[in-house]
């Protein structure tokens, strides 16, 4: 008897292009799902039921744990070896991962409702910060812009990836952009349905064909010396906005890695792309294991060592180093002295020696009579000693001077405070804080001996920037 096959979408339910595969193993290790016990059998179901959102969730997660549990060094979850799936828990236009969960909300939409947990550039975008934080956990509580950032980068980065898995959507994308990867199409465009509800509510919550675009010219700036927010036709240091910056430079990378490896200039085949997109993901991964140290100039870092992971293929080593020098996110002096092919070895050598486990930040004290808090604000900083001595450039295309661990936390600090991506719960007195309307708090103060302690408590999709999550019940 065959098995049971299920339908999802190839990339995000406005394309309206459907896939149908094997029913996914949602207990399958190293990264195992635990959804809702009462689901309903596989079967292919009629779109905009709850039972094809259910198996198109699934899917699309499944697919994009398979592809990086075979990449990241990893046993299991943050929390454990299964992570909760939760479908809807209810009326927003969001989506988060909270370390024990991967939660999906629903919302108004341009045509009628929209179900996060539908479109896999969603769901596998926070499967990707669920990914990064089970290998490198050291980067959710550390204040810093960057790598807040670059957490939401690499949950772009995911959902791209995971959705090269399809072989159709391989060949679709390439014959519709002749080949050249490096142009507007359904793989650079991330979760059109949710950047066009949000459109609907706020101009400025989404890009103008969809939630964000891999396809942009951001090039680094300083962070923060950035608004904390603004249109998304321009950079912010708010995490999502800045992320682009990253992920500009990755899909870049992609689209003139595939253009020179390509057997016949001008026509890559899909397969040719599916080994493209594996190889710089090996590279990334590198570039984050290898980064060891958690710095404030952590995009720099990570560039740098992607660059060394690159260098036993002068193609790819020309392009990476090329991108990120041309974005500014690594300078030319620092490109230029990355250490060549014997310490690559050395590097990699020590990196399958290091084991797991992580050196915890240091935690420092913040001045916080301007939060409201009575004595201190203590935060984890990202302090610790680097390995690289890399920088970004400025404008100019001079070298930028990293910032010190203690002011990347205080601008981090202010920037939460400042958007309102703080739950001040009982450590701070009602007339003394600072109240915009933003459902979704990021971040909470705990109190704590000489004052107050800022943890997190989840990673978002940032989809309630201005309060639009609560204009409509």
């Amino acid at each position: 008897m065959p098995a049971a096959t299920v339908e999802s979408w190839e990339d995000d339910p406005d394309s309206g292009v459907a896939v149908i595969g094997p029913t996914p193993d949602l207990a399958k290790p190293p990264l195992a799902f635990v959804f809702p016990a009462s689901g309903p059998a596989p079967a292919i179901y009629p779109h905009g039921t709850p039972q094809f959102r259910y198996w198109a969730t699934a899917a699309a997660l499944r697919r994009g744990a398979d592809y990086w549990a075979t990449r990241v060094p990893l046993t299991q979850w943050h929390g454990g070896p299964s992570l909760k799936v939760v479908l809807d828990k209810g009326f927003d236009l969001d989506a988060n991962y909270d370390r024990t969960a991967l939660n999906f909300f629903h919302g108004p939409g341009v045509t009628g409702t929209v179900f996060t947990c539908e479109s896999p550039d969603v769901s596998c975008h926070e499967l990707g910060h669920a990914v990064l934080d089970a290998f490198k956990p050291g980067l959710w509580g550390a204040a810093s812009q960057e790598i807040a950032a670059f957490h939401e980068s690499f949950g772009d980065i995911s959902a791209l990836m995971s959705a090269i898995q399809i072989p159709s959507l391989r060949t679709a994308i390439l014959n519709a952009t002749g080949g050249n990867l490096y142009t507007k199409s359904r793989l650079s465009t991330l979760a059109e349905q949710l950047g066009s509800a949000l459109r609907a509510q706020d101009p400025a919550l989404a890009e103008a064909d969809c939630l964000r675009s891999a396809l942009n010219s951001f090039n680094y700036q300083d962070p923060a010396l950035l608004p904390s927010t603004a249109p998304m036709a321009s950079l912010s240091s708010e995490p999502h906005s800045f992320s682009r910056v990253f992920t500009g430079a990755f899909f870049e990378i992609l689209g003139a890695s595939l253009a020179a490896k390509a057997a016949q200039p001008g026509a890559p085949t899909e397969a040719e792309l599916l080994a493209v997109a594996d190889d710089l993901a090996g590279f990334l991964v590198q570039g984050i294991t290898w980064s060891s140290p958690i710095v404030a100039n952590w995009y720099a870092s990570v560039a740098a060592n992607m660059v060394i992971a690159a260098q036993a293929d002068a193609v790819y080593l020309s392009i990476v180093k090329g991108v990120f020098v041309g974005r500014s996110i690594l300078s030319l002096q620092s490109a230029s002295s990355l250490p060549m092919i014997a310490q690559l070895k050395s590097l990699a050598a020590e990196a399958k020696s290091a084991g797991a486990a992580e050196e915890p930040l240091p935690t420092i004290a913040l001045p916080a009579s301007h939060y409201g808090i009575d004595g201190v604000l203590l935060v984890q900083a990202p302090t610790q000693p680097s390995e690289l001595l890399v920088t970004s450039a400025g404008c100019n295309g001079e070298p930028l001077a990293p910032q010190s661990g203690i002011a990347a936390a205080k601008a981090f600090v202010d920037d939460l405070f400042m958007r309102g991506c703080v739950d001040y719960g009982t450590v701070v007195d009602p007339k003394r804080r600072l109240v915009r309307g933003r459902k979704v708090k990021t971040h909470a103060l705990i109190k704590a001996a000489g004052g107050a302690r800022l943890e997190r408590r989840l990673f978002n999709c940032g989809l309630c920037a201005r309060g639009v999550s609560h204009q409509i019940r």
